[in-house]
């Protein structure tokens, strides 16, 4: 951009034009193409840069390139809005606000893929860097993820007495509660059976009267077994019905 003054010399003293004073003996201004041509590539650019074409029939070109290069304050973020998911999206990236900015830094996620999105991390127990992840840090002092691979999230007991003695991030194995009961000295007939997870096998081998007359019924030491396979779904490891998902952290 320039002022008249810079290419004419008939301009006033602070480079503006002048329609001149015939009775003061003051020349007007001369009408320089320097000047015209630099007005024109200006607002030219303008409306070139906001991605416009030239139309010798619109006279708001400059005034719809400067709505489209500018936000609007009655409105903010319309005009993001209005030119599509692309700019939405580069708007966020811009501003920090990708997917999931609305959590805050730290809290994990199920995420349905193997690949975490941007600014986000794997709960697989690696280390990160205090340095490139400072608010991730703030969660994790020990600047390690927790290794949530195959595991279940169990809420704090924080004074409950349900899950006393547990510390915040802390790791608990599997387990379930105690089943107990007795089998005493029994003996019993041949066609003794049993039935669900239990079980009765084989004789002792030692043949017993259920009386003192001979030709009483047999009675036998048989082993008792208990098996919950025989009723229900077992395992290796005690488990609810679930679904896998890959958790993943806000890291930034």
């Amino acid at each position: 951009m320039l002022r008249i003054g810079q290419v004419e010399a008939t301009a006033t003293q602070d480079g503006k034009y002048t329609d001149g004073s015939v009775a003061g003996g003051i020349a007007a201004t001369r009408l320089r193409a320097a000047a015209f041509n630099a007005t024109q590539e200006e607002l030219a650019h303008i409306v070139e840069s906001a991605g416009l074409a030239l139309d010798i029939n619109d006279m708001t070109q400059v005034l719809k390139a400067i709505q489209k290069l500018t936000l609007s304050r009655a409105n903010p973020f319309a005009d993001i809005k209005s030119d599509g998911a692309a700019a939405i999206s580069t708007a966020l990236t811009n501003l920090g606000l990708g997917e999931g900015s609305a959590l805050p830094v730290g809290v994990p996620v199920p995420w349905p893929s193997a690949t975490p999105p941007t600014g986000w991390l794997k709960c697989n127990g690696a280390a990160f860097s205090a340095e490139e992840y400072p608010e991730l840090a703030k969660a994790y002092p020990t600047n390690k993820l927790p290794d949530l691979r195959g595991e279940f999230i169990r809420g704090w007991d924080d004074g409950r007495n349900v899950d006393a003695g547990r510390a915040l991030l802390s790791q608990q194995g599997d387990a379930m509660q105690k089943i107990s009961g007795t089998v005493a000295d029994n003996a019993m007939g041949a066609s003794a059976s049993g039935s669900g997870a239990m079980t009765i096998t084989g004789a002792s081998g030692t043949t017993y009267y259920a009386s003192a007359a001979a030709s009483s019924s047999y009675i036998y030491y048989k082993t008792i077994g208990i098996d919950s396979s025989l009723v229900a779904r077992t395992a290796n490891e005690n488990r609810p019905r679930n679904i896998a998902f890959n958790y993943i952290v806000r890291a930034a």
